[in-house]
């Protein structure tokens, strides 16, 4: 880690770092990252007050405490969903060009965003695990890293939690979702996870975390999965929430 820090700051003086967000271009003046402090610290932040379950924020002002229609029609698997930013803006282009442009060098300013909400939103001292959502073996072959393994290896190690990166598995692809409303995301990851690791889920506390969460779906099939191996709770948590509607 040492020389790797080392080498990362001769590297910046001969080739000084700009900041990733698209149309700044601006040094970028936090250590080892790849995002300026101006653009990070104007990113969409999800810190409106939300449901207390999946975190959704209603277009009006909501008493503290409360559960929106859609956890009160269909209540998700997981216990509960906590999100960073919103899917929108400079915060969608960082976590889509990790992803589809595989600028894996963005994970420490990704993991900068979860971390900042896991101590925000969080009661860190509970979690006992830290397990990424797994991506399809084609998916990852194509890809060649699954993104949520990579910010969920971040985290644990800021936080000091064990990672399980195989503690959960992708029984079938699912295919992209994102056309797919609500209901048909539910159908379509029915029974497609498979716990592996259950010794170590088994009256747990898990922290599931992937980049994106739209609707949910795949965030609560995971959890019902790791619950039927025995976790006791399960809480979610994302770099970004799409800003569309759930349902």
């Amino acid at each position: 880690m040492i020389l790797r820090k080392l080498a990362d700051a001769a590297m910046d003086v001969v080739w000084p770092r700009r900041c990733a967000v698209e149309g700044c271009g601006r040094p970028v003046d936090r250590p080892g990252r790849h995002v300026c402090s101006a653009c990070f610290a104007t990113l969409p932040y999800h810190d409106r007050r939300g449901c207390r379950i999946c975190g959704s924020v209603p277009e009006a002002d909501e008493p503290n405490d409360f559960t929106c229609a859609d956890c009160l029609e269909s209540p998700p698997a997981y216990d509960l969903c906590r999100s960073a930013v919103r899917h929108e803006f400079a915060a969608r282009q960082l976590v889509l060009d990790l992803k589809f442009r595989r600028w894996t060098w963005l994970q420490e300013d990704l993991v900068d965003l979860l971390e900042g909400a896991a101590r925000a939103k969080l009661d860190l001292p509970e979690v006992d695990v830290v397990v990424p959502v797994p991506l399809c073996r084609g998916r990852r072959f194509v890809r060649r890293f699954n993104q949520a393994e990579l910010l969920a290896e971040g985290l644990a190690a800021r936080i000091g939690r064990l990672c399980l990166p195989g503690a959960l598995a992708r029984t079938r692809d699912t295919g992209h979702q994102s056309r797919l409303g609500g209901k048909a995301r539910r159908d379509n990851v029915k029974g497609a996870f498979e716990a592996r690791l259950p010794e170590l889920l088994r009256g747990r506390t898990v922290l599931l975390v992937d980049d994106v969460s739209t609707t949910g779906a795949t965030l609560s099939e995971c959890a019902a999965t790791m619950k039927k191996a025995g976790a006791a709770r399960v809480w979610c948590l994302t770099v970004s929430r799409s800003v569309r509607e759930q349902s």
